[in-house]
């Protein structure tokens, strides 16, 4: 049997970045759910671009009727595309490890070899600040899949 790379000290790092990448990806399905609905195609180009495209594509067709529906879309799809650069740097990112003197490692963050400023070499996502992301993930991935009814898009459970 195959030793873990992670025990139990590092269980919180497994338990949420598993959470904020699933709730990243319902926020995927759920974009391109909303996409095939407007489009009446899931097969549109669109589908193939990133995600930050896919949040551009939604926030410029959301329907203005309703101010204040429409208000708390957009502040939605301001928080969502926050959101996909660090799903992308929590996803395709080296772990930084430290060894410990039993041969085990701990994970001391993520590396973002993409960090926000150019001045900046790397920056480290800590365990607090993906903690500080699980909530507001799960928040958004809600509010896409109740957009279908903004949309006129059939609903999916």
């Amino acid at each position: 049997m195959v030793e873990p790379m992670f025990g139990a000290a590092d269980d919180e790092w497994v338990t949420l970045v598993g959470r904020y990448i699933l709730n990243m990806g319902a926020f995927e399905m759920a974009s391109r759910l909303l996409i095939a609905g407007i489009t009446g195609n899931n097969q549109h180009p669109v589908l193939s671009e990133s995600l930050a495209a896919r949040i551009g594509y939604l926030r410029k067709r959301f329907p203005r009727g309703n101010h204040d529906r429409h208000s708390w879309a957009m502040n939605a799809f301001v928080v969502a595309n926050k959101h996909a650069g660090v799903r992308n740097a929590v996803a395709h990112s080296p772990v930084a490890l430290t060894s410990q003197p039993d041969g085990t490692y701990k994970i001391e963050g993520i590396l973002n070899l993409t960090p926000k400023s150019s001045s900046t070499a790397a920056e480290l996502i800590s365990l607090e600040e993906i903690r500080s992301r699980v909530d507001e993930s799960a928040k958004i991935a809600k509010a896409a899949l109740e957009m279908q009814q903004d949309f006129g898009c059939p609903p999916h459970t």
